[in-house]
């Protein structure tokens, strides 16, 4: 894929956001590493917004999350990092926490939660091909799959609405409006849609996410390696996670984001923006590290109670 271009990053900024507010709502996006196309739905509807708000800093995850953002300064890469705690409210975002990346198949995620919303609403009807393509576009990352979920849904219109609808607040629709994977977010974004469907969407829908992203396979449907990061071996309890990843030009954008811990407690999300010359499987173990870090720090596996054992 050519390049679409991406925001600038600003200056280092690790923030711990206490009190401040991530919107959460409904509907999707567009898609990851290959591209996909349309069907026009009504016009989104605003639903309830639920904040995202801190309050106190958990114990090292703050420090954690540093430690990833110097391994980019030390490497030529970028690392987006948010994490968001479920039962305290707790928001943390690094350096570029908030800054928008292409988004690779991540995105696919976003479509997913947009069309189902639509479902709720009477704006769409599946049938039994669109509900096996939901499943594949999110457990194996099945392009061909988020290619006609893309067509008939609307394409970019589905990047529109979910910014609407979920407040969101540095995602923008793909500039070329096939390339899904073109699409920009940031992990706070991110994690405002994670939450979304764990709280928004009807029990059956959320479970359709929830069956799909947890059991992800060890390789996507085009037979890349995505064992990395939050679906690293052992797995972490409880992972269920969305991966991405994409080349363009000289550079390879690998992420990992996703929920882990007992009732799926804490969403996560780190995004890269790495040199394409590092290759995938340095790229990847990167990923394992940065995800580790988290993991082990007190605020989050340390003190929080994720398992560490396999699934």
């Amino acid at each position: 894929m050519t390049s679409g271009g991406r925001p600038s990053s600003p200056g280092p900024r690790a923030f711990l956001l206490s009190c401040a507010s991530l919107l959460v709502a409904a509907l999707v996006c567009a898609g990851p590493l290959v591209d996909g196309h349309h069907r026009a739905p009504a016009p989104a509807q605003p639903t309830e917004r639920v904040a995202l708000t801190a309050s106190t800093q958990p114990a090292g995850l703050a420090d954690a999350i540093a430690r990833i953002d110097a391994m980019g300064r030390s490497s030529r890469a970028e690392y987006g990092v948010a994490v968001f705690d479920r039962t305290t409210g707790q928001l943390t975002l690094g350096e570029e926490g908030a800054v928008a990346f292409f988004s690779a198949s991540v995105v696919k995620l976003f479509t997913v939660v947009d069309i189902l919303h639509r479902t709720e609403t009477g704006a769409a009807k599946l049938t039994p091909a669109q509900h096996t393509q939901i499943q594949r576009a999110l457990s194996l990352s099945d392009d061909k799959a988020m290619d006609a979920l893309w067509h008939q849904f609307g394409g970019p219109r589905t990047v529109s609405e979910m910014i609407t609808l979920a407040g969101l607040r540095d995602t923008r629709p793909p500039d070329r409006p096939g390339e899904w994977g073109e699409t920009r977010l940031s992990p706070q974004d991110v994690l405002a849609v994670y939450q979304y469907a764990m709280t928004s969407l009807n029990p059956q829908n959320r479970d359709t996410v929830l069956q799909s992203l947890s059991t992800a396979g060890p390789a996507g449907a085009d037979g890349f390696n995505q064992s990395f990061g939050l679906l690293r071996n052992p797995r972490l309890g409880g992972v269920a996670a969305k991966q991405g990843w994409m080349i363009d030009r000289s550079h390879m954008y690998l992420h990992s984001t996703g929920m882990v811990g007992p009732n799926h407690r804490y969403l996560v999300a780190v995004l890269s923006k790495q040199p394409a010359s590092v290759g995938w499987a340095a790229g990847r173990q990167r990923l394992d590290t940065a995800i580790g870090t988290l993991t082990g720090s007190p605020g989050l596996l340390g003190a929080g109670g994720i398992p560490g054992s396999a699934m």
